[in-house]
């Protein structure tokens, strides 16, 4: 059995898909230890229970929460969505865009009205802002353990991994 160290745990209360976090009982390693999270009388006891999250699943949590809304991704791609999970070999963003309005290229599905190189180039552009978010939230992390995940409406178009993008056909 591991022991759990409060540098590296942290507890938390969820409410119906809400992370609550009460940050003046958790402090230590990234401003964390482990104290009772607070408690909300009007909540089911097994809504008011701690949770432990490890470090980097609270980095998870932080990222989505940041970047899970639309947004401006590159000149040619808005985001619509960013969710962090955290696989078995390494941390997965997963971003759905839509084109801009200046580059409208998206047909339908996966397919563009473009060659599969301009929507590599594109989309290789944005695997790098967003590797940048995760080094920012997964630091120390090696680059190789980190996939960006793109789809645009929902429709999977490829994976960003050690500064390449390949389209998932």
């Amino acid at each position: 059995m591991k022991a759990k160290s409060s540098a590296a745990r942290c507890r938390v209360v969820l409410i119906v898909g809400i992370v609550v976090f009460s940050l003046a009982s958790c402090r230590g390693m990234n401003g964390f230890s482990g104290v009772s999270a607070a408690r909300y009388p009007y909540l089911p006891d097994s809504m008011n229970e701690d949770v432990d999250l490890s470090v980097a699943e609270f980095a998870a949590v932080r990222l989505t929460a940041y970047y899970n809304c639309p947004g401006n991704l590159t000149a040619k791609l808005m985001r619509q969505s960013a969710r962090c999970f955290l696989g078995p070999d390494s941390v997965d963003l997963f971003v759905d865009t839509v084109t801009q309005a200046s580059w409208d290229v998206h047909v339908a599905g996966a397919r563009f009205s473009v060659s599969d190189d301009q929507v590599v180039r594109a989309y290789a552009e944005a695997g790098d802002i967003a590797m940048d978010w995760l080094r920012r939230f997964f630091p120390g992390v090696d680059e190789a353990h980190m996939r960006v995940i793109f789809s645009i409406k929902g429709y999977q178009i490829g994976v960003y991994n050690s500064g390449q993008f390949v389209i998932a056909r």
